[in-house]
């Protein structure tokens, strides 16, 4: 008797964890996609970056975590690019200080995604939720320095919010993998 259910516990705890597997291995399904993007600040721009990835239709969770991983890596690179180039043609001392910070933060923001990549290759989904939220919290820092004047006149805006919502994705496709 006592042998039947340790049989019996064992075979649960053997399903669960094939389920488990299985759920990370497994294609990605568009509601999965939808379901993280709805909670970042901006779904219809994660939604149509990640389903523009042509690696998205064929990748289980783990690989939808290195494809947002991937842009929002990209996204930092673009915008620390930028502002390197505002810095030097700003005339205004106050942007070029604003400039500089954000540079800062989205060098800071491209390490984290690399502290991701790796702890995704370790299997480590906490590691990279800590670092999707630290890249995150880098972004915000950058919007944060333009809420006092002068307006940045640039497209750097933009690229902070695209940047803040890969970034959010890279956290939430982490509770998944």
């Amino acid at each position: 008797m006592a042998k039947k259910i340790i049989i019996q516990i064992i075979s649960v705890v053997v399903l669960f964890v094939n389920l488990s597997y299985g759920k990370k291995n497994m294609k990605v399904a568009e509601d999965i996609v939808q379901e993280i993007c709805a909670s970042t600040n901006d779904p219809t721009f994660c939604f149509k970056a990640i389903k523009s990835d042509p690696r998205t239709a064929a990748e289980n969770l783990t690989g939808l975590a290195e494809i947002c991983i991937d842009l929002a890596g990209a996204a930092s690179k673009k915008a620390e690019k930028l502002a390197a180039t505002l810095i030097k043609t700003a005339t205004d001392p106050q942007l070029k200080e604003k400039y500089r910070a954000c540079s800062k933060n989205f060098a800071a923001a491209r390490g984290r995604m690399g502290e991701a990549a790796k702890g995704l290759a370790a299997g480590n989904g906490k590691a990279v939720a800590e670092a999707g939220l630290d890249g995150l919290n880098e972004s915000e820092d950058c919007r944060d320095e333009f809420e006092a004047p002068p307006k940045d006149p640039s497209e750097l805006a933009g690229l902070v919010g695209k940047l803040i919502t890969l970034c959010g994705a890279v956290f939430l496709v982490a509770q998944y993998v």
